[in-house]
């Protein structure tokens, strides 16, 4: 079998392709042949540094994917070689990752494929879908409050602007000025270019209010440049950190989530429902062959895209 394997981490060329033994599937798991896997962000960070993952080299990055079961391990009942699914493997502690033609994984962090969807526009979804489900579930938006989405056109916030949409929550879209277009066909209701400066203050004047609730998904201190315009006991949550002043999270009694995803057929099978009922699109970016990772990493570490990078690995 054949994987991108990391000997020694690095920048976007460590990726290496090498022949790894074929896995088998232990008690309640699964093998699934890979079709297409999803590149994100937080598989270039564990490429450069694996240590916060708590996995050592050698190892292969990646942790959502499309394909079809392949082989079914004691207690993985429910599936049979052939089923068309989808999968998601959690970021801490996975060491042999979605970046390979065979992956053996939990059954019960599998699901089946959404109908209608292919494997690439299949394999854009899990982590990215089941990341923007989660902030959701933490922040709760209300039919008709207001939530500013930071990295609205990336692959968690072109899906977490749609799922809010559906929830009947108005959106405040923050990205570059060309993703204004595709950002209002998501759904947003107000879009605020991220590079004109002063995002959070111009997101309030534009609403004519304060803001309900704030997601982050870039980072480097803009939650905390958003607290002082988040109303008394809003919401906020970031997937990045928690850095910078928060004290007006004090003062302003605003509850602060830190999320970190959570990988299981049940948040599978919320996306699978949202795509079903037309609330939830993949958003695609790029599709590269598996063996241009290197350039699919560079893509997403630049942060100039629109929606997912996607790998096909076969088919």
């Amino acid at each position: 079998m054949r994987a991108l394997v990391v000997e020694r981490p690095g920048g976007p060329e460590a990726m290496r392709l090498r022949q790894l033994p074929a896995p088998r599937p232990g008690p309640g798991q699964v093998v699934v042949a890979v079709e297409a896997v999803g590149v994100n962000p937080v598989d270039a960070g564990n490429r450069a540094d694996p240590g916060w993952a708590g996995v050592r080299p050698p190892y292969v990055v990646g942790y959502e994917l499309a394909g079809h079961i392949q082989a079914v391990g004691d207690g993985g009942s429910g599936w049979t070689a052939g089923d068309p699914v989808w999968g998601l493997l959690p970021v801490r502690g996975t060491r042999w990752g979605t970046y390979a033609e065979r992956v053996a994984i939990d059954a019960a962090l599998v699901g089946p494929r959404p109908p209608g969807l292919g494997a690439v526009q299949a394999a854009s979804l899990p982590l990215a879908g089941a990341t923007a489900v989660q902030v959701l579930d933490r922040l709760d938006p209300q039919p008709g409050e207001w939530v500013l989405v930071h990295g609205a056109a990336g692959g968690v916030g072109s899906l977490l602007v749609q799922l809010a949409r559906g929830r009947g929550a108005r959106v405040v879209a923050a990205a570059s000025a060309p993703r204004e277009g595709l950002l209002r066909g998501l759904g947003a209701e107000v879009f605020i270019d991220r590079h004109a400066g002063d995002v959070a203050g111009r997101a309030r004047r534009a609403i004519g209010q304060e803001l309900d609730m704030v997601a982050d998904l870039v980072g480097f201190g803009t939650l905390a440049a958003s607290l002082p315009v988040v109303r008394e006991g809003g919401r906020a949550a970031s997937i990045v950190e928690l850095a910078g002043d928060l004290e007006p999270a004090v003062d302003r009694n605003i509850t602060l989530h830190g999320v970190l995803l959570r990988p299981s057929r049940e948040v599978l099978g919320a996306l699978a429902a949202a795509v079903a009922d037309g609330r939830l699109h993949p958003v695609v970016d790029q599709v590269l062959d598996w063996t241009e990772a290197a350039a699919a990493h560079r893509r997403v570490e630049s942060r100039r895209g629109q929606g997912k990078v996607v790998l096909r690995v076969a088919g």
